[in-house]
């Protein structure tokens, strides 16, 4: 398995330990909120479940990923990662701009919630199970530099403090008189909605072409340049579909006096190294642009 799968193989794992979690916490509440008929418990545990879409949807945008190459995708599959998270950061700025709207529109109303102590445990062991998601996802976002597992982190950090906000919300409801929920939820809002902002513009970014890491480009050029006969080279393109999955092209100033096969023995190992150290696949064009002049 290469890199590149075992990445994706990981990230399948950590979406399916998301959708577990997500799936007990709902089992979890519905029960108890059924038998002693607590709407706000059966509300938080439909709401689980619906966390479990950012879960979902990494799960299926990572098994997409994994396809190998084919017919109509020479490239592979691997940029389906971006385009699921970038519909994972619309989700996201959806919660966000929802939350906004209707803390706005709750703040005339005088709202008293309360919370018995079999809810308030349930939320807490909630808060729990969602912080050890975020840190997974976390580490996993980091670790492997996915963005399908930061939309999963961002999502369960979002989840803690709405749940954190609500309990915070209903103790201090008691030492004022206007509605302390509606202004938490406006702060909450901008809190979820500009990660998934951020997540978005720097997906969309790479789905449009942006240019690579520049410290790529220059260990290529300095293996370029090491390479026998050659003067120069110039027009270095890279292109990325999907991590760890990079090809490219350039044209290198190459002698005019030296038979091909000379030639192309040495451009030929200058790319099977570009691979071997940067994970590049590169297409170089000889340009024979000077003689080389026996001393």
């Amino acid at each position: 398995m290469s890199k590149a799968e075992l990445r994706l193989s990981y990230i399948s794992l950590s979406s399916m330990v998301g959708i577990g979690i997500n799936l007990l916490l709902f089992f979890g509440k519905l029960i108890p909120g059924l038998l002693i008929s607590s709407q706000a418990i059966v509300n938080d545990a439909f709401n689980n479940l619906s966390d479990s879409l950012a879960s979902i949807m990494a799960l299926f945008g990572s098994s997409i990923s994994k396809k190998p190459a084919d017919k109509e995708h020479p490239f592979g599959h691997g940029r389906t990662e971006y385009i699921i998270s970038m519909l994972v950061s619309i989700v996201i700025m959806y919660v966000g701009v929802s939350l906004f709207i209707s803390s706005i529109l709750s703040f005339g109303q005088k709202k008293l919630i309360v919370l018995d102590k079999l809810t308030i445990i349930i939320l807490l062991v909630s808060i729990g199970f969602k912080i050890y998601i975020y840190f997974l996802n976390r580490s996993l976002s980091k670790n492997l530099d996915s963005e399908l597992n930061h939309g999963v982190m961002l999502d369960a950090r979002n989840d803690i403090l709405a749940t954190s906000s609500i309990m915070v919300g209903v103790y201090l409801q008691r030492y004022v008189y206007f509605n302390i929920d509606a202004i938490l939820g406006v702060v909450l809002a901008i809190f979820v909605f500009m990660p998934g902002f951020e997540m978005f513009m720097d997906t969309s970014k790479t789905l449009i072409g942006k240019r690579v890491d520049p410290e790529i480009e220059g260990q290529i050029g300095k293996i370029i340049m090491a390479g026998e006969y050659v003067e120069g080279y110039h027009d270095l393109q890279i292109h990325e579909y999907g991590k760890g999955k990079m090809a490219g092209s350039c044209h290198v100033e190459v002698p005019a006096n030296l038979t091909v096969d000379v030639v192309h023995r040495s451009i030929d190992k200058i790319e099977k190294e570009i691979y071997q150290k940067t994970g590049v696949s590169i297409t170089i064009h000889m340009d024979p642009t000077y003689c080389l002049v026996e001393n």
